[in-house]
């Protein structure tokens, strides 16, 4: 399994072309100047789109990259001409090249200032500022999470804040996006960014003459790792209810795989600016369906603490980064082991649930 990561943006995007023009021409996109391209191939010529997206949080691209070069060598291959004349399989490879390679979940927005959340920064209207989303349980948090590192005494004060705001959601709603803060945490950003502008693109040309539409994202971070078994859990998360068409779409499609729906999202999406619901928007028709997920692959070792360091390590970069320019080194490793895990019983396990996934998916479309 080894042979399908790569150290850094550059040796992965490397692998990604040399091993999809094996099986199609490959394509580039590029933005307002951004000098990470995201690279795409479109295998079989098919109206039904299945499309495999990887590094929208840079970070957990590097497992993303390794599950695409791995579907590449052990299942392109395999794709019948039948196949091929129904379907389209579509990898988008590593969306968030700086994040990559600057192993940082977001994109630095050189423009406007901040850490830019991608998965925060699609479908919102930023033509008004003050129209924007509001996530006034956010401001409850922002302050501490932005104070000074302490391993000892903030992570305490985290800790506190967590028992009195779980039961009102403002421990959970820390997550969902905010657009006040550059620099605070899960920033939806101030402007859509080039790499939203280049995704979206993407999914326009794979979407020419669709029928329908099936995107995964390839994500890590939330779930369990079992570090003594090497254990992983892989979940499929679907942003409706159980009842929502989608979620039993996945069931039925996926029957090994864990599908979580999101009962939150009854009167509509819970997190705001992601990328799943803008597809849906974007896409969706009664003549044309569509059917978005993001598949996560666990990294937290203690279910209660793992949330808790993520949501510190994240805040002291952001401190560090305001304070003296760039981040600590131990922040930096902190933040790589909380979304990819150095561990090597980690990175088998983690790609051998993305192969069980790929081949559930190819089977049934089968």
């Amino acid at each position: 399994m080894d042979k399908y990561y790569s150290e850094n943006w550059y040796q992965a995007t490397d692998s990604f072309l040399k091993n999809a023009s094996n099986f199609a021409d490959v394509k580039m996109c590029v933005a307002g100047g951004n000098k990470f391209i995201v690279p795409y191939v479109m295998i079989g010529s098919g109206p039904n789109k299945v499309v495999i997206n990887s590094g929208v949080h840079g970070i957990e691209g590097y497992l993303g990259s390794a599950a695409q070069n791995m579907f590449l060598d052990r299942f392109a291959k395999t794709l019948t001409p039948e196949f091929c004349k129904k379907y389209t399989i579509c990898l988008v490879h590593v969306i968030n090249g700086w994040g990559m390679q600057n192993r940082m979940r977001e994109v630095q927005d050189k423009k406007n200032g901040g850490l830019v959340d991608l998965n925060r920064n699609f479908g919102v209207d930023f033509s008004n500022p003050d129209a924007l989303p509001q996530n006034p349980k956010y401001e409850l948090a922002h302050d501490l999470l932005l104070s000074k590192p302490d391993a000892k005494l903030k992570k305490e004060k985290i800790i506190e804040f967590r028992k009195r705001h779980l039961k009102d959601g403002a421990w959970d709603a820390i997550s969902f996006g905010q657009y006040k803060h550059p620099y605070g945490l899960f920033y939806g950003g101030a402007e859509q960014m080039p790499e939203n502008q280049m995704t979206l693109t993407i999914y326009d040309d794979i979407m020419q003459g669709a029928k329908s539409l099936i995107s995964i994202g390839m994500h890590t971070g939330l779930g369990r790792f079992d570090r003594k078994r090497g254990q992983v859990t892989g979940q499929l998360l679907v942003s409706h209810p159980e009842q929502h068409k989608n979620t039993q779409y996945f069931s039925n499609m996926l029957p090994s795989t864990t599908v979580v729906a999101d009962n939150r999202a009854e009167n509509g999406p819970v997190l705001l600016g992601d990328l799943v619901d803008c597809l849906e928007m974007r896409y969706s028709a009664p003549e044309l369906p569509v059917y978005t997920a993001d598949f996560e692959i666990g990294t937290g070792e203690f279910p209660i603490m793992s949330p808790i360091y993520k949501r510190m390590d994240m805040g002291d970069a952001r401190y560090d980064l305001l304070n003296y320019g760039n981040i600590s080194a131990q922040t930096l490793q902190n933040l790589t082991e909380s979304w990819y895990p150095s561990d090597k019983g980690w990175r088998d396990a983690a790609l051998l649930r993305a192969y069980v996934l790929f081949s559930e998916l190819l089977q049934n479309l089968k």
